[in-house]
């Protein structure tokens, strides 16, 4: 059986929402090919090519968000204090006066830009992500980031 994808709702509409958009540009591609396959009749097109590589690749994307659709679990967010995938968090940079605000997400969500002005992400699965799910306020861990182990310190939970 495929591995099951936790996500939160917001990302389980996320991808769907992507893959609706993926579904129009693919039929878009298939329309826009179809009129390059009128217009080059028996010649080679190199614009041809070029589409029906697009399809190809929007093919793929189609079926890489089918597949994260259909193994996803909907996880809701509990707010009980403990980190846990949704989760908002306020961490401290042990021995510095830095703070970042950072949200536990699945992989695939933490592979999405994040917007200005909110949260990081942190995938769940990452060393990070690991250490940080299940804290509560006041908990610290360690990670090694870059070349050097970093400590945190939780200081708030949304």
């Amino acid at each position: 059986m495929a591995r099951e994808i936790e996500l939160t709702r917001e990302a389980y509409e996320q991808l769907q929402k992507q893959l609706e958009e993926e579904r129009r540009r693919r039929d878009d591609a298939t329309a826009a090919m179809a009129a390059e396959l009128d217009d080059a009749l028996d010649q080679e097109d190199r614009s041809l090519e070029a589409a029906q590589n697009a399809l190809t690749a929007l093919d793929a994307r189609i079926a890489e968000l089918e597949d994260a659709l259909d193994r996803a679990v909907v996880t809701e967010v509990r707010h009980d204090g403990h980190v846990q995938l949704g989760s908002v968090a306020t961490l401290r940079v042990d021995g510095r006066e830095e703070r970042v605000r950072v949200q536990l997400v699945s992989a695939i969500e933490a592979s999405r830009p994040d917007e200005e002005d909110a949260p990081r992400h942190v995938a769940v699965d990452s060393p990070t992500g690991q250490a940080l799910r299940g804290r509560t306020v006041g908990e610290s861990f360690e990670v090694t980031v870059g070349d050097h182990p970093t400590r945190f310190t939780v200081e708030s939970v949304e």
